[in-house]
């Protein structure tokens, strides 16, 4: 039966590496032509690297821990987000993650859009 016409599961242990970014473990669980849904683990009180998704939006749930979001001119604008809840980061916005926590966090990450999955940056300096 091909692969279209049936439910396809992975496993926990069955994800592959995804794109890196210093701080932020990425694991792809699916990818197709236009989107990409992965798990991101951090631990407690990594920040990752700044970066941008291109042309990709990201849609987030948090798993386990707390997330922050920094972005804006010199990184001075943040929202975080509790365990449970869900986030959206625009396609193009340079930003980096960062758990506020002293446990591991774990975020579920749904990528859409075309193009590379992730550019890393040096700085904050707004929008690509």
């Amino acid at each position: 039966m091909p692969e279209a016409d049936r439910v396809v599961a992975v496993s926990p242990d069955g994800l592959n590496a995804g794109a890196p970014t210093p701080g932020v473990l990425r694991e792809i669980a699916f990818e197709t032509g236009r989107a990409t849904l992965m798990r991101a683990r951090a631990d407690a009180g990594a920040a990752s690297g700044w970066h941008h998704h291109g042309d990709r939006d990201v849609l987030g749930y948090v798993v386990r821990g707390r997330a922050r979001f920094e972005f804006g001119a010199d990184g001075a604008e943040s929202v975080e987000v509790e365990e449970g809840g869900f986030f959206h980061v625009p396609a193009g916005l340079v930003h980096r993650d960062v758990n506020p926590s002293d446990d591991i966090q774990e975020i579920i990450l749904s990528v859409v859009g075309e193009g590379p999955l992730v550019a890393n940056l040096d700085g904050p300096a707004g929008r690509r």
